[in-house]
């Protein structure tokens, strides 16, 4: 697991939690803490008190942390099962509640199994264009991994569809922050259903982690984001994220509130 390391979490002599200082290259393009890296600071806690890995988790994100601040993670696994566990951890800044997380763990032996999602007809990454970011100012996440527009290999998908191939190239976040982390650029779908720059934050964030899937460290992802309805500034939509060779990674779903992007940042 190398998420810790590339969150730069720090344990405190306190059973249950971390710190997580908020610097800039834990940013999104409108310089607060980028929502998947909150999530995944939380799974990770879990995960180590569980010794289970996640199946699921959801975050709520209640206010902004910007650099300078230092996140308090408080977890605790409220049941201890022998297949499944469950975990609840809250993020604060000075006191202030940032960012609540459930979560579930663990997996067991059962068949069938089987994956019914089918890989979308892309070229590879290698052949695609780069995918650029909107930001109002440097977005430390966006100079930490590779987009690129994940042009089709045969008919364009319909409206409300886009994918993109990310890479990490600061770093190995692993398979769970990897997903997580790219699993939060639901607004790429929004811009360009829309054909206007616009700007999404996170209201929520839910991610369900396939059994063992795991991604090559650097390797690139496909993720597939449906933008399902925006209405009065609310967005809904969903992801699916693959490794390059068409592993199912993880199905995520979030809920955004939409704005228009200042002149300045186009």
């Amino acid at each position: 697991m190398h998420d810790r390391a590339f969150l730069a979490i720090e344990p405190t002599d306190r059973p249950g939690t971390w710190r997580l200082p908020v610097t800039d290259e834990l940013t999104g393009g409108m310089g607060q803490l980028f929502g998947g890296i909150g999530l995944g600071a939380g799974i990770a806690a879990l995960e180590e008190l569980a010794g289970k890995p996640v199946a699921w988790a959801t975050a709520q994100f209640l206010a902004n942390t910007f650099p300078g601040e230092v996140l308090d993670i408080d977890a605790s696994v409220v049941v201890q099962g022998n297949n499944f566990s469950q975990g609840r951890a809250m993020l604060r800044s000075a006191g202030r509640e940032v960012i609540a997380v459930v979560a579930a763990f663990g997996a067991k032996r059962y068949e069938p199994a089987g994956s019914w999602r089918p890989f979308p007809a892309v070229q590879p990454a290698e052949l695609c264009p780069p995918r650029p970011l909107v930001a109002l100012r440097p977005s430390g996440i966006g100079r930490r991994l590779e987009l690129r527009e994940a042009l089709p290999a045969g008919a364009p998908p319909p409206p409300g569809i886009t994918r993109v191939w990310a890479r990490f190239t600061d770093g190995d976040p692993g398979t769970m922050l990897a997903t997580t982390i790219v699993s939060d650029f639901l607004p790429l779908a929004i811009r360009d259903a829309l054909d206007r720059e616009t700007f999404g934050t996170s209201l929520d964030n839910t991610i369900r982690f396939v059994p063992g899937a795991t991604s090559p460290a650097g390797g690139w992802l496909l993720a597939e984001f449906h933008l399902y309805v925006l209405v009065d500034g609310v967005a809904h939509g969903v992801v699916c994220m693959w490794t390059a060779d068409g592993t199912l990674l993880s199905v995520a779903s979030q809920t955004c509130n939409v704005r228009d992007a200042p002149q300045s940042s186009k």
